[in-house]
């Protein structure tokens, strides 16, 4: 009976591999090398899917973070209240916030020059110098409404706000530009504007801001009229007074009626001189 025949390309392969364990190994890494080669050209990453998403999102994010970090030139009028507890950053944004972030810190009396000085340099151009401090208010002034706010154009085509503040001693009118010392934001610019001090000194006395010793205090004189009205006082006291003592009678008492006949002798225990 005859044997049937070997496959013509499959015999030789199989008798190579099972000639020696070298070509045994040989033929395994040689399988794994060519399947491996085949994934990577032919097979796909489960992450790879996910890739094109990744930049969308980042994108979006960085769009959506954008507007905030920006400066606008929206002019959205502001009230005092919006502004306090802002940081001098989220002020800077809009040129009304910062204009009233300027007056707030303007017209604070609380602090001293050195802090004051140091505060109202977070929304100027440089810190203010001595001229600037001269003009504090003293008193306080109140802030009565919100911001009038409108942008103009300047000599070079740059784009300004021009920000009015009402005050108990008039508008305090301030020019804010958008400046990029540290990141673009609305600065107030220099000349620093400063209320009227003939108009602050009309809301009254000026506190002392330096801590002193007190002043002693003076015992009010008493005036004319107080003096008069205590010696007409006296007088009438007086008056009163001699009213209630008694007077003596001016009459003079009654003398007594003689008595006619002998004047009696008194008996006496002893004889009278001169008699017998």
């Amino acid at each position: 009976m005859a044997r049937p025949a070997g496959n013509p390309v499959l015999a030789p392969i199989r008798r190579w591999v099972l000639y020696s364990r070298t070509h045994l190994a040989i033929s395994v890494i040689a399988v794994f090398g060519v399947l491996f080669v085949a994934g990577a050209v032919f097979g796909e990453s489960p992450t790879t899917a996910h890739t094109p998403n990744a930049p969308s999102a980042a994108g979006a994010r960085t769009a959506a973070a954008a507007p905030a970090d920006e400066v606008t030139y929206d002019l959205a009028e502001v009230t005092e209240s919006a502004i306090t507890g802002k940081t001098a950053a989220a002020v800077g944004k809009s040129a009304p916030a910062t204009a009233m972030a300027y007056a707030h810190a303007y017209v604070d009396v609380s602090q001293s020059n050195t802090e004051w000085r140091t505060k109202l340099g977070r929304y100027t151009t440089d810190t203010p110098g001595e001229t600037i401090v001269a003009a504090r208010p003293q008193v306080p002034v109140a802030i009565t409404g919100p911001t009038t706010s409108e942008i103009v154009t300047g000599t070079g085509g740059e784009r300004r706000a021009e920000v009015a503040i009402p005050t108990q001693a008039g508008e305090l009118r301030v020019t804010v530009q958008v400046d990029s010392p540290n990141g673009a934001k609305w600065l107030v610019q220099n000349p620093f504007p400063t209320l009227d001090r003939d108009e602050v000194s009309k809301l009254g006395t000026a506190p002392s801001l330096a801590s002193g010793a007190a002043a002693p205090s003076r015992q009010p004189e008493p005036s004319s009229s107080a003096t008069a009205a205590d010696t007409s006082a006296t007088d009438t006291t007086a008056t009163t007074t001699s009213a209630t003592v008694p007077t003596p009678s001016s009459d003079p008492a009654p003398a007594p009626v003689p008595v006619p006949g002998p004047i009696p002798i008194p008996e006496l225990d002893t004889p009278i001189p001169g008699a017998l």
